[in-house]
């Protein structure tokens, strides 16, 4: 397996755009300077086709990053329309000519300016391909600050203002610091100070809940369900606040101007502040930490994948594009759904741990009632390496063995579940009880169920005794994004 070596940003905000986005939409998803082959006929390097790409499932991010200076010595009237074309304008031109390349010529992106080494992940079909263009415009926060009397300094979101009107005075829909639909003739572009870039990156901290976030902006900004708000906190804080249904996210500013029986909504100032110190939030938060187990399991993964190092079991190559698909079905959990799936794998190590048994397995199931999709299921099993004899192969076989074993329940699983579509499968060492220390990870389909596939998978699970109904306990939770306070009120 080849290394994945990505590019790191070529100046201080790209590096640290792409921090944010390594901790959000995890490093195997995340591409930062990628290139196309334009120029190299002609004996120079690739065109940079974006500062950062993204791609996850069927969502393609691609973020313009600018750092434009305030110009000095002129009216706040001339310095914003200088700055607006030259961060603004010129963030949706890259953004653009990047869906046209992506378009037209998807097998032609590069991680390096040699255009040596393509693009890892497969662009999704155009059928099902989404596309989110994100323009981060820094330079204007002092400035902004200063005119609106020591605020936070984020720009205000004003929907009614349509492409160059952002830089026409004249224009009666004019307000300098205020972005509105900057590309009303294309796809919705979004705009991101850095005060928004970090507000949004911390609370929408999954590839699922930031492009649920930016379906749901784009829609109250191009369909006008929003008036104005005073900054990206305010539409953050109510779109927080209004997404327990999550079918309704979409519109969630729509059906509040239904409640109130108004055309549009108008954002107060203090919306986010007030819900970052209510106790909710703080449960919340609180909730939200075991969900980083998940994080960090798929991370142990990825850096394998990213450094070439995963280890062949069954004797096929280890390649990335085989490892993709199940990672990026774990990837792509909400944070509510990782908190599930962290505190039931969490468990089922301490429990693996206190009993101290050969093998151990617990099936995960989302409800579907509630968040993730109810046609997955997950199985973590671990194994202990015997402790009573020596392998003839060793650490080796003992993964072999592993691995046919956890294929062996995501056999029966679907099995069992004919409603399920696919299953995820991860096994690892017992706690205390190994001579290594490894993950196995695989994902399954299947989609025909032949009386000879069926008679196999019988055959496999009782000559294991793997899901035996006796012992099986069927355990089903359904997380809420904000818990209820305890029944003590504390």
């Amino acid at each position: 397996m080849d290394k994945i070596i990505r590019g790191s940003g070529f100046t201080a905000s790209e590096r640290y755009l792409g921090q944010l986005s390594d901790n959000t939409f995890l490093k195997l998803w995340t591409y930062p300077n990628t290139f196309s082959d334009r120029k190299i006929e002609q004996g120079g390097d690739g065109k940079e086709i974006c500062d950062l790409l993204v791609v996850c499932g069927d969502d393609v991010i691609v973020f313009s990053d600018k750092s434009i200076e305030w110009p000095k010595g002129a009216s706040v009237e001339l310095s914003w329309s200088r700055w607006y074309r030259r961060a603004v304008k010129n963030s949706v031109d890259q953004i653009r000519g990047a869906e046209r390349w992506l378009r037209d010529y998807p097998e032609r992106v590069f991680l390096d300016s040699k255009c040596t080494r393509p693009l890892p992940a497969k662009l999704p079909p155009a059928d099902r391909r989404r596309i989110h263009g994100i323009a981060i415009v820094r330079g204007a926060h002092e400035a902004c600050s200063r005119f609106f009397n020591g605020d936070e300094g984020s720009l205000t979101i004003l929907p009614r203002l349509k492409g160059d009107a952002h830089m026409d005075t004249a224009d009666p829909e004019w307000h300098p610091f205020a972005v509105g639909d900057v590309n009303p003739d294309g796809s919705f572009v979004h705009v991101f100070d850095e005060t928004a870039l970090d507000r949004v990156m911390l609370e929408m901290d999954t590839i699922t809940d930031f492009v649920g976030y930016l379906l749901a902006r784009a829609s109250a900004i191009r369909n006008e369900d929003l008036a104005v708000s005073p900054g990206e906190s305010e539409l953050l804080a109510y779109y927080m606040m209004n997404n327990a249904i999550p079918e309704d996210r979409c519109h969630f500013l729509r059906a509040l101007a239904d409640t109130t029986e108004m055309d549009q909504v108008a954002l107060c100032p203090g919306a986010y502040e007030d819900l970052v110190e209510s106790s909710a939030y703080k449960r919340k938060r609180q909730a939200d930490v075991t969900s980083y187990v998940w994080d960090e399991l798929i991370t142990e993964f990825v850096k394998h994948v990213m450094a070439g190092s995963s280890v062949s079991v069954w004797g096929e190559e280890p390649l990335a594009s085989k490892a993709e698909p199940a990672l990026r079905i774990m990837a792509q959990e909400s944070r509510l759904s990782r908190r599930a799936l962290g505190e039931a794998l969490a468990g089922m190590l301490r429990e693996a741990a206190d009993r101290q048994e050969l093998r151990f397995a617990r099936v995960v199931m989302h409800c579907n009632d509630g968040p993730g999709d109810p046609e997955l299921a997950y199985v973590f099993m671990t194994l202990a390496y015997p402790d009573d004899f020596e392998l003839a192969d060793g650490y080796h076989q003992y993964r072999k063995v592993r691995m046919s074993m956890l294929e062996t329940y995501c056999d029966a699983v679907l099995y069992d579940n004919r409603s399920l579509k696919r299953v995820v499968g991860i096994a690892m060492d017992t706690p205390g009880r190994h001579r290594g220390a490894s993950e196995d990870l695989l994902a399954l389909e299947i989609n025909n169920w032949s009386p000879e596939l069926e008679g196999y998978v019988v055959r496999r699970r009782d000559f294991h005794e793997v899901l035996v109904p006796s012992r099986t306990v069927h355990r089903h939770k359904k997380g809420s994004e904000y818990p209820p306070p305890p029944p003590n009120g504390r």
